[in-house]
């Protein structure tokens, strides 16, 4: 006969059993991948090649994503950063060289993304001298989007070359050099908000380009000198009386151009000046009639 303490015993070491299945297997399970992936390993020096960031999500839905991307600067170098293509709608960061050998990237996809191959961004590299050398990522977060930023294991897949001398195939090169598409079609919004600029006038626009990426933006506000901007950008001209101008230019020169109408019109009457000017000249035509009237 089973003793009450026995069953107690065994209850407890089942307790055991399941929380650590839970704790290692559950979260291990709960996870996401993010990789590095190059189109061939073996390379010649001043060889350019493409290196691809991508994320599988693992059935999860994430909406936030940050890391570094490390290199070794004496073995390769950046020589474009190509976010065109990429699911990040909003870029905290854009991926950027903040010290030699290391592109930091942050960036936010609202509603979340669901994927097993979503691309980040890409990077194209030049290979300057012979050896072996890494691509690491490093400092990576990931964030459910559960309402909450939940962080989520991120599970990192990273990349070896060897450069050798050799005469070097630089078709990869056409990633950049071929472009030419302009970026996409994109909305500019007009708003205004309490919390951002001091409830004053701003624009907001954003677009890719899938062919060498967006290199900058300029905001024209009408006759006014067109200057490089970033979204969300202040107006310089709060009364929205003039048309809106933005410029999207690739890193290959192409150029897409959005232009907005004012948003507020003045009728003639509204324009105090001109209204009084136009009782000046009826008033005096007025009178011009009178007289010729009393002369016949």
């Amino acid at each position: 006969m089973i003793s009450l303490n026995h069953m107690k015993i065994n209850f407890t070491i089942k307790l055991v059993i399941l929380f650590i299945f839970t704790f290692f297997f559950g979260q291990s399970a709960l996870a996401a991948s993010l990789e590095l992936n190059v189109e061939k390993n073996i390379l010649q020096q001043d060889q350019v090649f493409v290196l691809t960031i991508s994320l599988n999500t693992e059935g999860q839905s994430i909406n936030t994503l940050e890391g570094d991307l490390k290199y070794d600067a004496n073995f390769i170098k950046t020589e474009n950063i190509n976010i065109g293509g990429s699911f990040i709608n909003f870029w905290v960061e854009k991926p950027d060289i903040k010290t030699p050998g290391i592109i930091h990237f942050s960036g936010i996809t609202p509603g979340g993304i669901s994927t097993i191959n979503g691309g980040v961004f890409k990077v194209m590299f030049r290979t300057l001298k012979t050896g072996n050398t890494s691509l690491l990522l490093n400092n990576v977060n990931l964030f459910l989007n559960d309402g909450q930023g939940s962080a989520i294991p991120a599970k990192i897949k990273n990349e070896n070359i060897i450069i050798n001398q050799g005469a070097s195939d630089n078709s990869s090169a056409n990633f950049v050099f071929n472009d030419k598409i302009p970026p996409e079609k994109f909305n500019i919004i007009r708003a205004k908000d309490p919390t951002i600029f001091g409830n004053k006038w701003f624009i907001v626009f954003s677009t890719v380009d899938k062919g060498s990426g967006v290199d900058h933006y300029q905001v024209c506000e009408g006759e006014r000198e067109c200057i490089i901007a970033e979204s969300p950008y202040l107006l310089k001209n709060q009364s929205l009386d003039s048309e809106i101008i933005v410029k999207a230019e690739d890193r290959n020169g192409n150029t897409r151009i959005i232009v907005i109408p004012p948003q507020k019109t003045h009728a003639w009457y509204k324009n105090y000046s001109i209204f009084a000017i136009v009782i000046l000249v009826v008033t005096l035509i007025y009178f011009i009639w009178k007289i010729f009237r009393k002369k016949r």
